[in-house]
């Protein structure tokens, strides 16, 4: 086991920047940006989206992601990082700037790199220096088949299991949780992952690099622990965070045990009483070993990181089309000029072109969680960050039978006051019970009526 190749690492950082006296010249600033920029879309009449806006900050670019949870969100043109700025007079129990690192960041330029760019680089005429963290994902990257596992073969303090299925089948694990928010293990199934990912060229060559076979098993064991959790071990700020990764990585590991439940009894499954249960020795192989020194250590200097976060400039698109075209001829397609001539003006057609209605890139997988204190089945969606939430549920009046229409009706009567939506609701089921004549059509003064009443 001494031989298993493993990476060791943060897999995910997110923290708060607290802001100085000068912040808020920056935020106005950056309001200004964003609305001029909008301006000129507007003046000559071209549709755009939000990542058609770009900003600057002391000269460093910045893609506008939209507005969330209060704060204008960015990204760098090379996706390192998403950073949100907040305005200072609204919701003041929050810090103004918030931060995450992105995984093609951390494993480009190296987490230290990073970090220094956006504080003292990006950053530095508008913080104090104080950076409060919020969540950190340790993990290590394995060259293990940890297919085999279930929720069964887990000690821990922690009582509520969610396994996912969807994503494994009944002979192989892919992916597993172990307890909740503010603390909670994933371990899955990395090549798995990385099929649907855009960084899945990257990754493949960072495991190459580290001498992995990616003809093997790459398993991620991955704790994702947030900031009311962290304060218990008294780490507060990024400083603290690297400076405890590794002991805190290797007290997860005992909070969650792997065990073997081969010298235990099956009621001893049954009622969850394994923790006379031996460690199996990949655990002890994992928490052992577990260290950062090599993965702090990749690091750049400012300079170097500046040049790489560049605006997207002639160069770069000469680059990227050239490259574009040599794949296509590789792979045998069927392009001229008359054909890049035809996308040519395609794309400035698209600038002009009203927005419609457009395909949603999918950002989820749909899972099955058994909860393990009743055995009850729960379908969610898991989101690309890890978290799992409940789809709203759509109701299809069409699919109805007449009962159950009219009992669906009756709901959205008795609520067609609360909201615009909810009214909505209810004039869908409405015209769907009058299509099928289960109650009379109503006249155009009774809706007028209602309307008036509603309002």
């Amino acid at each position: 086991m001494k031989n298993i190749k493993m990476l060791h690492g943060i897999d995910s950082l997110y923290y708060f920047a607290e802001s100085n006296e000068n912040y808020d010249d920056l935020f106005i600033e950056i309001i200004d940006q964003i609305e001029e920029l909008k301006g000129k879309f507007q003046k000559k009449d071209i549709e755009f989206e939000n990542n058609d806006i770009n900003i600057t900050i002391n000269d460093i670019p910045l893609n506008y992601l939209g507005k969330a949870e209060g704060f204008y969100w960015f990204k760098d043109i090379n996706e390192f990082f998403k950073i949100g700025f907040k305005d200072k007079y609204k919701n003041r129990g929050l810090n103004d700037i918030r931060v995450q690192l992105m995984g093609v960041g951390i494993y480009t330029i190296g987490i230290k790199s990073l970090i220094d760019f956006i504080n003292n680089m990006l950053l530095k005429h508008y913080v104090t220096g104080y950076y409060p963290i919020t969540r950190a994902d340790l993990n290590c990257f394995i060259q293990y088949d940890f297919s085999f596992i279930t929720k069964e073969m887990f000690v821990t303090r922690k009582r509520q299991y969610s396994a996912i299925s969807e994503i494994g089948s009944s002979t192989k694990t892919q992916t597993l949780y172990i307890g909740k928010e503010p603390f909670k293990l994933r371990i899955y199934d990395k090549k798995e992952e990385l099929k649907k990912s855009k960084k899945k060229d990257l990754m493949y060559e960072y495991f190459m690099n580290n001498g992995f076979d990616m003809d093997n098993e790459v398993f991620n064991i991955e704790f994702e622990i947030h900031r009311t959790y962290l304060k218990t071990f008294n780490i507060s700020t990024i400083e603290e965070l690297l400076s405890n990764a590794v002991n805190l990585f290797k007290d997860s590991m005992n909070q969650i045990r792997l065990v073997d439940v081969s010298n235990i009894t099956n009621n001893d499954i049954k009622n969850n009483s394994k923790s006379r249960a031996n460690t199996l020795p990949i655990w002890e192989v994992i928490q052992e070993s577990y260290k950062l020194d090599d993965f702090l250590q990749i690091q750049l200097p400012l300079i170097k990181v500046k040049r790489a976060v560049s605006i997207y400039d002639d160069y770069k698109f000469k680059t990227e089309f050239i490259s574009l075209i040599r794949r296509a001829f590789i792979n045998n397609l069927n392009i001229d000029t008359d054909y890049l001539e035809l996308l040519f003006y395609k794309a400035k057609e698209s600038l002009k072109r009203t927005t419609t209605n457009k395909e949603i890139k999918k950002r989820y997988i749909d899972v099955d969680v058994i909860h393990e204190n009743d055995n009850t089945k729960e379908n969610l969606r898991l989101l690309e960050d890890g978290s799992l939430i409940k789809p709203v549920e759509v109701v299809s009046v069409s699919t109805l039978s007449d009962y159950d229409l009219q009992v669906y009706y009756e709901k959205a009567m008795s609520r067609q006051h609360l909201s615009k939506r909810e009214f909505d609701i209810y004039l869908v089921a409405q015209k769907e019970l009058i299509k099928r004549g289960l109650i009379p059509v109503l006249s155009v003064s009774d809706c007028l009526e209602k309307e008036d009443k509603r309002l």
